[in-house]
């Protein structure tokens, strides 16, 4: 064990993700670390796909080569980070830096097991594949939009960057768990992607107008067309009507929905006495249905009190189905 990389890594984690810091906190030691990994890997190929400085292209082969190292546990890392754009080696950006020094964790998973450290390289290699296919989708536009065109395109999409990690962790908690029955396995692998989906589609919600200001639109057109909103500059504009763009926004919200009550379904389906991958999936999963309440209400996200109030109650009482089930019913109704 490399004491030195493990410490880089973990503190590059509280730096680039204070919420996932705290959440992965909760994992025990056979997952903790292995987790850890998986979310810088998949930090790296997000920081590529949002690269400013990087033309389409650049991205794409960016992503190969990177895909390439994990798959390969580092033994082309240099390939990938001799081709990162010069300045981001003394980039004061987190997430640069972390691409820069991919060669320190990409290593680290060699310590693990076939299955898990299989199950974080499929992973990664599944999400670059599918960044570079919307990158590539995007290089194509004639303005500076990023849009989804269809509904199945936002599905294909949200898969790409958090289904598969229902799938993952899925494979990880299979792995990890105590006597985990094929009937439990069965019921997670159903709702793993599912669950993924959930959280992704409430930040999509929660954050309509920060990625307007990057000029990115993640509400598929063919739901502004449905109420009458014929473009994404449209939907933006501040004289389009509001009911419509309320429409719009209320079918994104009933869709997440639906992916929470299986996410919901998901966390019933950990055994009692896996306490602690119960707490890592109802943390974020609670904090997503109070967002969806909270938006409703006129509000953009929830507080730290609220945050706080979440990790409190659950800890307490995550082990119960009923609680979990009376919790999720209660926010969702109010959603």
């Amino acid at each position: 064990m490399n004491k030195k990389d493990w410490e880089y890594a973990e503190k590059t984690l509280n730096k680039v993700s204070r919420t996932f810091a705290l959440n992965i906190r909760v994992l025990g030691k056979i997952l903790k670390r292995p987790v850890l990994l998986a979310y810088l890997y998949m930090r790296i190929a997000d920081t590529i796909e949002d690269a400013t400085d990087l033309s389409a292209q650049e991205k794409i082969s960016l992503l190969k080569k990177f895909s390439q190292a994990v798959s390969l546990g580092g033994q082309s890392i240099d390939e990938f980070t001799e081709a990162l754009p010069k300045n981001w080696k003394n980039s004061e950006k987190e997430d640069c830096a972390l691409c820069c020094n991919a060669g320190i964790v990409i290593p680290l998973l060699s310590e693990y097991a076939e299955p898990v450290a299989n199950a974080i390289k499929k992973s990664v290699g599944e999400m670059c594949e599918g960044m570079a296919e919307f990158v590539l989708r995007q290089s194509k536009r004639t303005d500076d939009w990023f849009t989804i065109e269809s509904e199945s395109d936002l599905d294909r999409y949200c898969y790409f960057v958090a289904g598969l990690v229902g799938n993952m962790l899925t494979e990880l908690f299979c792995f990890a768990g105590r006597k985990f029955s094929e009937e439990r396995q069965k019921k997670l692998r159903e709702r793993a992607v599912s669950f993924g989906l959930a959280l992704q589609l409430v930040n999509i919600i929660k954050d309509v107008q920060d990625d307007f200001l990057r000029k990115v639109c993640f509400v598929p057109m063919e739901f502004c067309r449905k109420h009458g909103i014929n473009s994404v500059q449209q939907f933006f504009s501040p004289e389009a009507p509001q009911e419509k763009k309320n429409s719009v926004i209320s079918e994104l919200t009933e869709k997440a929905k639906k992916h929470l009550k299986d996410a919901k379904d998901y966390i019933k389906a950990l055994p009692r006495y896996e306490y602690r991958m119960r707490l890592f999936c109802l943390w974020p999963s609670l904090m997503a249905a109070d967002n969806l309440r909270v938006i409703s209400e006129g509000g953009k996200k929830i507080t730290r009190k609220t945050v706080k109030r979440i990790i409190r109650r659950s800890t307490f009482f995550g082990w119960s189905n009923r609680w979990v089930e009376n919790e999720f019913k209660l926010l969702m109704e109010n959603a």
